[in-house]
């Protein structure tokens, strides 16, 4: 299958305009978990931040010093993240993990994150795009182990 690709190479409209101008970049006023993620390969470097109630995120914030997929990345899930569990984020992350190994089916559950999919012949990058979903999950379990830590 071939990736069409413009002048901004493989990457869509769309990704570059999160990248060029991410969301959720602001502070967060109240952090309850947050978490760094390194891709040694490349550089890449993220910290997310996140705002928990009942279970679920709240707000979430991001910074990067990180290349554009790493980036529109973080943004496209940013916009999805408020009010959901973190069984939600796992599946979500394992829908994307599925999508970029090949499952054109996976896609279908995304959302905007689905754009994602034109890079699924680029491997030496899904490790860009699955590092945000790295930094909210760790970020997700060191918190469920805070709190299971504050029960004893």
């Amino acid at each position: 299958m071939s990736v069409p690709q413009s002048d901004a190479g493989p990457y869509s409209a769309m990704l570059l305009a999160h990248a060029r101008s991410s969301r959720h970049q602001q502070p967060l006023v109240h952090i309850d978990a947050t978490a760094e993620a390194v891709n040694a390969l490349c550089g890449d470097r993220i910290t997310v931040m996140l705002a928990l109630s009942a279970g679920r995120i709240r707000d979430y914030a991001f910074q990067a010093e990180a290349c554009v997929l790493t980036r529109a990345t973080a943004s496209l899930l940013g916009d999805w993240l408020p009010d959901r569990t973190v069984a939600q984020v796992q599946a979500l992350r394992a829908g994307c993990a599925r999508m970029l190994a090949g499952d054109a089916g996976a896609s279908m559950h995304l959302g905007e994150l689905a754009a994602l999919s034109d890079l699924v012949q680029y491997a030496a990058r899904h490790a860009c795009i699955l590092l945000p979903f790295a930094a909210v999950c760790t970020a997700l379990e060191r918190s469920a182990h805070k709190h299971a830590e504050d029960c004893r």
